[in-house]
């Protein structure tokens, strides 16, 4: 609905022959569908930037050089998970606040790319509140998951997150395979076949943490339902 009358407002102006008016308007109704379509991918991205930006002003007698390339920082050590903050001084906040907290530059980049590739897909096809709720429901299962296999790590990270909305899509293509050449047309694609497999190559740890998330998502695959599977349900049940 929201491209329709982005179409018919676009047509109106060119009527009017106001090239520079038919520019604005189409630009400023394709902004507003954006931000319709991809609310929690936008607001989690801006929430990951800011709180990586804060970590190094506030991390001054860190070397800022090294955060920026491998992690570390008193917002990290604040808002990451292990268990000694979890389990025995109850920081239970830190099993979302994790999901926002990235360690380094290139880990920054990977996920927020991540998060706005499969936003472009998912959460037009499930709606906020169900986008939202598979990321955090990704990230809690995942963390609790990490901590009985290392629990003197400290993890950080959105990827758990990431890796359950990529199982819950996986359950849905094995289910419905006509999806598959509708997400290989999405753009990302190929991005995403890489931080698949490339990511997985950072250690044991990581790797478990991934497969946690991916397990996460696909069982809740059986759960969740796309938004014209469930309209077709409301239909078949009306009728």
């Amino acid at each position: 609905m929201d491209e329709v009358q982005n179409n018919r407002e676009c047509q109106q102006a060119g009527r009017g022959g106001n090239s520079c008016k038919i520019k604005e308007i189409c630009e400023i109704n394709i902004m507003k569908i954006i931000f319709r379509t991809y609310k929690f991918s936008w607001i989690a991205i801006v929430i990951m930037c800011i709180v990586f930006i804060v970590n190094l002003i506030l991390s001054r007698d860190y070397n800022l050089l090294w955060i920026l390339l491998s992690g570390g920082g008193d917002i990290v050590d604040s808002l990451g998970v292990s268990y000694t903050t979890v389990c025995e001084n109850f920081q239970l906040y830190r099993l979302f606040t994790y999901g926002y907290t990235q360690t380094a530059i290139w880990h920054l980049l990977a996920n927020v790319l991540g998060l706005w590739y499969i936003g472009l897909y998912l959460e037009k096809k499930m709606g906020i509140i169900r986008f939202m709720f598979v990321y955090h429901v990704g990230l809690v299962i995942a963390g609790v998951a990490i901590l009985g296999f290392y629990p003197d790590r400290f993890s950080c990270g959105a990827s758990p997150a990431i890796f359950a909305y990529l199982g819950m899509l996986f359950n849905w293509l094995m289910r419905k395979r006509d999806l598959w050449k509708e997400y290989k047309a999405q753009k990302g694609f190929s991005f995403f076949l890489y931080y698949f497999v490339l990511s997985n190559f950072l250690g044991i740890h990581t790797l478990l943490f991934h497969l946690f998330g991916f397990c996460t998502g696909f069982l809740l695959g059986f759960i969740i339902k796309r938004k014209e599977e469930k309209q077709q349900m409301v239909s078949e049940t009306a009728t």
